[in-house]
This record gives C-alpha cells, sequence and structure tokens, in this order.
C-alpha cells in the first residue's frame, strides 16, 4: 500500500494545438492527503460549488453545464465572486504539507526541435511525455528529502488523450533502470498509477489549477519574466516549489545535452 501520493494533471492539449503543455500536480504523504481532501471538499461545500475544472471556471460560458449555472447563479457578482473562492482554495494549498511538482513545456518550439532533429523526437517523445517525466522524477525528489525507502503511488486524470502517454512514459522510465542507475528508484518505489474520476479527488482538482495556471504564467513570462500572480504564489508556496519551464532556451539546452551525449557515447538509442 503507497506511503505517498502524487497527483497530477494536465493543460493544454496536443489534439488542440496548443503551443504550451503542461503537467503538474502535488506530492504528500497518504496523511497529508486525507487531511487536504476534507478541507478542500468544506471549502467547496461553503460556495456550493462542483468539482474544479479551471478552464471551466475561466470561460463558464463556453458550455452549458454546471459551471455556467454558477455563474449565472451569482450574477453580477460571478468575477469578483470567483476570484475569491479561488483564493480560498489557494490558501488551503499554501497552508497544505503538500509539495508542488511538474512542468510546462513549449510545444510549438519542442515540435519544431523534432522536425529539425529526429533524434531529439525520438529521445523526448512529444511534450508530454518530457512533462510527465520531470513530474514524476521531482516527485520523488520532493519524497527523498525524508523518506528513501517507502512506495509511492501516481494518480492522475482519467483522460482518454494523456492516460496511455503517463502509462507508457511510466513504463519507459522503469525500463531506463536497466542501463541508468538514477531511474532505478522509479522501477523500486513507483508501486502503482491510478487513472481516476477527477471529481472524487481533490487531489486531482488542485493539480488542475496549478498545471492551468503554470501555463498562463508562462505565457506572460514571454514578455515579462518577473510575472507572477497572487493565485500562482499561494499553489508553489511563494514561487519555492515552481514547475520547471521548458522554455526555448531550457529546450535548446536539452537538445544540447542530447547531441553531447550521443557524440560522446554516453546516449544511444
Amino acid at each position: 500500500m503507497a506511503t505517498f501520493h502524487i497527483y497530477g494533471d494536465e493543460s493544454g492539449k496536443l489534439s488542440g494545438n496548443a503551443e504550451r503543455t503542461s503537467f503538474c500536480g502535488y506530492v504528500g504523504h497518504v496523511n497529508h492527503w486525507q487531511a487536504f481532501a476534507a478541507v478542500w471538499n468544506d471549502c467547496r461545500f461553503k460556495w456550493q460549488v462542483p468539482p474544479i475544472h479551471m478552464s471551466r471556471i475561466m470561460f463558464p460560458d463556453r458550455k452549458d453545464d454546471e459551471w455556467k449555472q454558477v455563474k449565472q447563479q451569482w450574477g453580477n457578482a460571478w468575477k469578483k465572486k470567483r476570484n475569491i473562492m479561488l483564493r480560498d482554495l489557494s490558501d488551503i494549498v499554501l497552508g497544505s504539507a503538500i509539495k508542488c511538482v511538474g512542468a510546462v513545456v513549449d510545444s510549438k518550439y519542442f515540435q519544431a526541435l523534432c522536425d529539425s532533429d529526429p533524434l531529439f523526437k525520438k529521445a523526448h517523445r512529444d511534450p508530454v511525455h518530457l512533462a510527465f517525466h520531470t513530474f514524476v522524477m521531482r516527485g520523488i525528489d520532493r519524497i527523498e528529502v525524508i523518506d528513501k525507502h517507502s512506495p509511492i503511488s501516481i494518480v492522475v486524470d482519467n483522460d482518454k488523450e494523456f492516460a496511455m502517454k503517463c502509462y507508457e512514459q511510466l513504463e519507459v522510465l522503469k525500463e531506463l533502470a536497466s542501463h541508468d542507475q538514477k531511474f532505478a528508484r522509479v522501477k523500486d518505489r513507483v508501486s502503482a498509477i491510478s487513472f481516476v474520476n477527477d471529481n472524487s479527488y481533490p487531489g486531482v482538482q488542485a493539480a488542475d489549477m496549478i498545471a492551468y495556471e503554470a501555463r498562463r504564467v508562462m505565457v506572460k513570462r514571454i514578455k515579462n519574466p518577473a510575472y507572477t500572480s497572487k493565485l500562482y504564489d499561494n499553489l508553489t508556496f511563494m514561487r519555492e516549489g515552481q514547475p520547471h519551464y521548458y522554455t526555448p532556451k531550457a529546450l535548446d539546452s536539452l537538445h544540447a545535452e542530447l547531441k553531447k551525449g550521443i557524440a560522446d557515447g554516453s546516449i544511444t538509442f
């Protein structure tokens, strides 16, 4: 039975040609998650709102669903109440014992690198694989600060487009353990991956919040590298636990490392 859970979610579907893709979430001990879920659901009860889905909250008129009904009920106070509600939820994250993990990838630039170098595509596959890879490894890094042995489970939203990609990438990471010791801990410690209905899992709803907000912040930082928001600060423990940003510069560095590794023989396919 897993002692630590890493909850995750994505934002920016490849099928929708999103220019940036994120896979982010939170890691914590099972006891912390039980406490977190109770407070999170209490907050939703106070506001009388459905499960948290950031894209629906920010654009409620796109579908005729529960979030559109909430907007209609709140009327002219919609934006003010929405922002206070999101602040309340982010305050719960800030005050909890969970830690943010994950990554945001510039999907457009990633694809350009794949087009120019097939080996880059072979090594990193697609933005989801790269972001999920970082999500898992950083989650284990967080846990190993205090615990190097207990079993870990990964819990993600049961999205048809992303679920299989996540499963495939986890298997790739475990296979890499046979010739790269740093991946042995994935094989040894990750005991399960589950795909769940996020409506019933506050951890996945919180992951949805940071995945959405981190992708938005990446866009803002193109023009203003110092950009942040109160919501983002709360969700990342005052930016101490920010997701990793695979900007064009970071992707170029990744590409350079790959070419160097192939040249010196440390990376083979």
